[in-house]
């Protein structure tokens, strides 16, 4: 007899229940983001002070390695697991699912971790104590438990998925504070962040199905898994290997081999402070990317409308906040951080604005891995990291950190064209409709460079950022209004539904702002 979890978890899934659990995911990862992103502010601002900007920099090369490390621990699995296992449980399917829940555990814990292991400690260059605690919770502790975390995705719980993180951001700020006032070392910090990122995979288990957790915690070999689930994964894991040194900081390993310490700690600081700028932006569109899959398994028709409302919305609220807060934020930079970080500010705007370029992005790449289109993503990040390391090599010995920028850039610009040229064709779209939905990102980074040169002449401080602010969405609003871009009445409504009526007494007045786009026909 099938017990009522199992019963549960095999149930098929419709289009109301995505939209519920989409709409639940966004709510909480608002609150995630508004409780953890100005605490982590706080705590990368302590940090950075005490470390000082050169071993700043170097937190930042240890930091980046576990993160290429963690991108291919599953090697292309936690992409196929959620492409697979969201058809899978959307169409009720759930024998099927658990085998491959089971499988994937089997082929992380026995292949991918061994041999991770190997690559950092051949790489990192820590005190043995500190490469013990990398290899075992930057490694083998979500190796064990990962396969929780795509059933999150699959199970479309983004908003138990958002509960987890504000709790490890809660627990690591705390955490990290305590070692940086106690022992202060750049290597003590980023281990510290691995044991409490590490151990929080874990709590992936307790929200998702008894029989995917029974799945989970029971791996066997690698066999029996579906048809094209290899020729899936295998392209997707070096697409995802390359991928992630694209969409990363990944100029950081050039850095240190090509530039100074302290140009290495100016270009993360403004790395780390422009990915915390967007964070908002994305809490809105991600919780809708897991939904994609099941969507084009059980309503396909409605994927080119889907794929102009996130394209939509992530580019008005990417530029509200490119033109609004980017450069504000940059003036304040010598300010929060110490003169010695005065190098950081300007990078702050070009970093910030190919930040927002990644958040548009976000959604054009679930469109694609939503069609298994494994080689067609392999191929745009091969062309993207090929156009990263051109510029970077060539760039950064004759102008040193702004190499890194125009590299960073310039891939992150490439993988996005790439990828949006074959979507919009099959989704049968074109250019001009694409640029228009798009067109407030633009409007955001155009007012965003002219409100830091009109303010920069007043110096730093408060008054020239508040100035920027100002400029910024004034003259965002205004272009808005007069271009009739950014949000449709209907975007606003359901963006509005996702939250009670306290915050959408507050939120309805802000929306109307920028909603002065038409209803599409």
């Amino acid at each position: 007899m099938t017990d009522p979890g199992e019963q549960e978890a095999t149930a098929p899934v419709d289009r109301a229940g995505l939209q519920d659990g989409a709409v639940r995911g966004a709510a909480w990862t608002v609150i995630h983001t508004l409780i953890s992103l100005p605490l982590a502010f706080v705590v990368n601002l302590v940090v950075a002070r005490t470390l000082g900007i050169s071993d700043y920099g170097r937190l930042a090369f240890l930091s980046s390695v576990m993160d290429v490390a963690g991108g291919i621990i599953t090697l292309g699995f936690g992409t196929a697991l959620i492409q697979f296992g969201s058809r899978y449980h959307a169409s009720g399917r759930g024998d099927e699912l658990r085998h491959l829940l089971s499988a994937a555990q089997g082929f992380r814990l026995l292949v991918a971790a061994p041999l991770l292991s190997l690559v950092v400690f051949l790489v990192a260059d820590v005190d043995p104590q500190m490469l013990v605690l990398a290899i075992v919770f930057g490694i083998l502790v979500p190796s064990a438990f990962d396969g929780a975390s795509a059933c999150l995705w699959i199970e479309n719980k983004s908003a138990a998925g958002a509960k987890i993180a504000l709790i490890s951001s809660l627990a690591s700020s705390a955490a990290v504070l305590a070692v940086v006032f106690t022992i202060g070392t750049p290597d003590a910090v980023w281990a510290t962040r691995l044991v409490v990122g590490g151990a929080s995979v874990a709590l992936g288990l307790i929200p998702i199905s008894p029989s995917y957790r029974r799945a989970v915690l029971q791996p066997r070999l690698p066999r029996g898994l579906p048809p094209g689930f290899w020729r899936f994964t295998i392209p997707t894991a070096i697409a995802g290997v390359i991928g992630g040194l694209v969409v990363s900081r990944s100029e950081i390993f050039f850095m240190t081999w090509l530039a100074t310490p302290a140009a290495v700690g100016a270009f993360a600081l403004a790395y780390g402070l422009a990915s915390h700028i967007f964070a908002p932006a994305q809490a809105f569109i991600g919780p809708l990317v897991p939904a994609i899959s099941s969507l084009r398994e059980i309503d396909a028709g409605s994927l080119a409308s889907a794929f102009r409302r996130t394209l939509r919305a992530g580019s008005t609220f990417v530029g509200v906040i490119t033109a609004g807060a980017v450069a504000a934020l940059a003036l304040l930079v010598p300010v929060l951080y110490g003169h010695q970080y005065v190098s950081a500010a300007p990078l702050v705007v070009a970093l910030g604005i190919s930040s927002g370029l990644l958040v548009v992005a976000t959604p054009v790449t679930a469109f694609v891995t939503s069609r298994l289109s494994a080689g067609e993503l392999l191929r745009a990040n091969i062309i993207a990291l090929v156009v990263d390391v051109v510029l970077a090599v060539t760039l950064i010995p004759f102008i040193d950190v702004w190499g890194a920028v125009i590299a960073n850039v310039g891939s992150a610009a490439t993988r996005l064209l790439i990828l949006m040229r074959r979507e919009i064709e099959l989704l049968d779209l074109t250019w001009r409709d694409v640029a228009g939905q798009s067109l407030p990102a633009v409007l955001g980074a155009l007012v965003c460079v002219a409100s830091w040169f009109i303010a920069r002449t007043l110096g730093f401080g408060l008054l020239p950022a508040v100035v920027a602010a100002l400029v910024g969405a004034v003259g965002m609003l205004a272009l808005l209004r007069l271009t009739r871009s950014g949000l449709t009445p209907g975007d606003s409504a359901s963006i509005t539904r996702t939250f009670g009526a306290r915050i959408q007494r507050f939120g309805r007045p802000l929306l109307s702002l920028v909603t002065q786009r038409r209803e599409e026909g």
